[in-house]
């Protein structure tokens, strides 16, 4: 067995049973929970979620220079498309939709970004709770995989 990987040994293993009850589990409510906050629009959700995490990702690589960073922080419609497997009219029609919301912004050359400062974003201000509600059902499948695959938490 590779590490991070279960296998079951049959359909009846208790403990591929159990760790893919815990991720499901955490997987429904986090949906549920995302479809309730975007009034059923999971496309919306996810294409938020796709410029939130390049917005992060360049957050972490700490660049500082500012036109660098601005440019790592936009995507285009057709960058998204690609990565979300949804046609670039249903893209432009959720950019658009997230656009009347506040929560992100075109650029001048076509590309969009979330809207606000880099470290305080409209869409980050306006979802915290969600992120916190998130970020709680995280920790708990980790802690529920830590108890079934029998790993000592060291938090």
């Amino acid at each position: 067995m590779s590490e991070g990987k279960i296998q079951p040994k049959d359909e009846t293993d208790d403990q591929f049973l159990r760790t893919q009850y815990a991720f499901v589990h955490m997987l429904t409510e986090h949906l549920v929970d995302c479809r309730r906050v975007f009034n059923g629009d999971l496309d919306a959700m996810l294409v938020l979620a796709i410029l939130g995490q390049n917005h992060l990702k360049v957050l972490m690589t700490g660049e500082t220079d500012g036109d660098t960073r601005s440019q790592c922080l936009r995507m285009t419609a057709s960058r998204i498309a690609d990565v979300t497997e949804m046609s670039r009219q249903t893209v432009r029609r959720k950019l658009q939709d997230l656009e009347k919301q506040g929560w992100v912004e075109q650029r001048d050359d076509a590309s969009w970004s979330l809207a606000g400062p880099p470290d305080d974003t409209q869409a980050g201000r306006d979802l915290l709770e969600l992120s916190n509600r998130g970020l709680a059902r995280a920790t708990r499948l980790q802690d529920d995989l830590n108890r079934i695959l029998g790993v000592r938490n060291n938090r």
